[in-house]
């Protein structure tokens, strides 16, 4: 059962990325992820009403670093995916989030049968599959996308083994501390932003008050308000999955998250797959029904 929540977190992961990343090349990635965030909020609120979660300071600290850890991870995330193709950079980033937690979930004392491991390794495998681009002609990654690809993964690995460590029995009661934490971290920063647009619009000559706290395009935040419902949903499902199972193999499964992007990707906005990438939507579902069934 953690396997399937670790699975079907994934595929909305994959959804909310994919309109997440459209909405961040609208708008700013700081106002995409803010939009999104309020609206995972929403989501993972109204779970807390049907379900009440159980409080504690070990959920509340838990919720606090993965707050931290996951501001940063999807900023990085949507600033990666507004400069570069999704159908590598998403990929690329779901190995680091696949790899950190199995390692830290083994180094704990997980252990597994033989297939168990087969299947792990194969999921990274696939990971890194579909990070691989089309032909010669394919497009470019430059410096900074992979930078930022880099901070995500980790940023995401980080909330991932945060949540983990939260009591079993606190629900959702860490990931509202998280969205908490992440909110105020959005909107600190969005205020900075605000102060050295204005300054700059002073420098050229511009009407400061021209240049608000926010900046959002109708459509831009539409697409960031229907990544956050998806975000809100998947979050919810996979910290279950990591209060029933293991932290390797709930992790590992849902950083097959890129299937669903590359996929919205290849079908909305005409980017193509290799056969490569192919091979790896197939041994990355093939490895995800080995671990579930397990």
């Amino acid at each position: 059962m953690a396997a399937l929540f670790g699975l079907l977190s994934a595929v909305l992961y994959g959804s909310s990325d994919f309109f997440g990343g459209l909405a961040a090349r609208r708008i700013p990635a700081l106002e995409t992820s803010l939009v999104a965030f309020a609206g995972a909020a929403v989501v993972v609120l109204g779970i807390a009403v049907v379900v009440p979660p159980e409080w504690s300071s070990a959920a509340v600290i838990c919720g606090a670093i993965a707050g931290l850890s996951g501001a940063i991870g999807q900023w990085a995330f949507y600033a990666c995916l507004a400069i570069g193709p999704m159908s590598v950079l998403s990929p690329a980033v779901a190995m680091i989030y696949a790899i950190v937690p199995a390692v830290v979930g083994i180094a704990g004392g997980e252990r597994f049968a033989p297939i168990g491991y087969a299947a792990l390794v194969a999921v990274v495998v696939a990971a890194v599959l579909l990070a691989v681009p089309r032909g010669a002609g394919a497009t470019r990654i430059g410096p900074r996308a992979l930078l930022l690809g880099l901070v995500a993964g980790l940023g995401f690995a980080g909330w991932v083994i945060a949540i983990d460590a939260a009591p079993d029995d606190s629900g959702v009661a860490p990931v509202l501390v998280d969205y908490g934490v992440s909110l105020v971290v959005y909107l600190a920063l969005l205020v900075v932003t605000m102060l050295r647009r204005r300054r700059s619009a002073r420098r050229a000559g511009l009407d400061p008050a021209a240049f608000g706290l926010v900046q959002l395009e109708r459509r831009g935040a539409g697409y960031a308000a229907i990544a956050g419902l998806q975000m809100g949903a998947a979050n919810a499902l996979l910290a279950t999955g990591l209060h029933l199972g293991d932290l390797a193999i709930v992790g590992v499964l849902n950083a097959l998250y890129p299937l669903g992007t590359v996929l919205l990707a290849l079908a909305l906005l005409g980017e193509r797959l290799s056969r490569v990438q192919v091979l790896g939507i197939v041994l990355g579902l093939a490895a995800a029904t080995v671990l579930v069934l397990r």
